[in-house]
């Protein structure tokens, strides 16, 4: 395999491998009860992409930045939720009950 094929194939495989992984983030955000994706590692490409795999990498990033939105916004609305609860929480908790402590039996 010349150098060029094989620069070219580890390109395509790393955007294989990212494509999945955003692909299984949209799905996450269909159903979060779906498990959470595997530790992702920055794969080690030498060189600049292939010319015929710039627009490819493109519409991952486009994807990829829609679903941090998505993520955040989610995130966000989760954390005012529990913000929520924590103030039902303390408004509904019951303080200055008295306490007996039997010490005779």
């Amino acid at each position: 395999m010349r150098d060029d094929d094989r620069h070219h194939l580890y390109w395509a495989t790393a955007l294989d491998r990212l494509e999945l992984e955003v692909i299984l983030a949209e799905l996450r955000l269909e159903d979060p009860t779906r498990p959470a994706p595997e530790t992702w590692d920055e794969p080690d490409l030498q060189g600049p992409i292939p010319a015929d795999l710039r627009e490819r990498a493109v519409a991952l990033l486009d994807r990829q930045h829609q679903v941090r939105v998505a993520m955040t916004t989610l995130l966000g609305s989760i954390g005012r939720q529990h913000d929520f609860a924590n103030r039902v929480d303390r408004a509904t908790r019951r303080t200055g009950q008295a306490v007996y402590l039997d010490v005779m039996g």
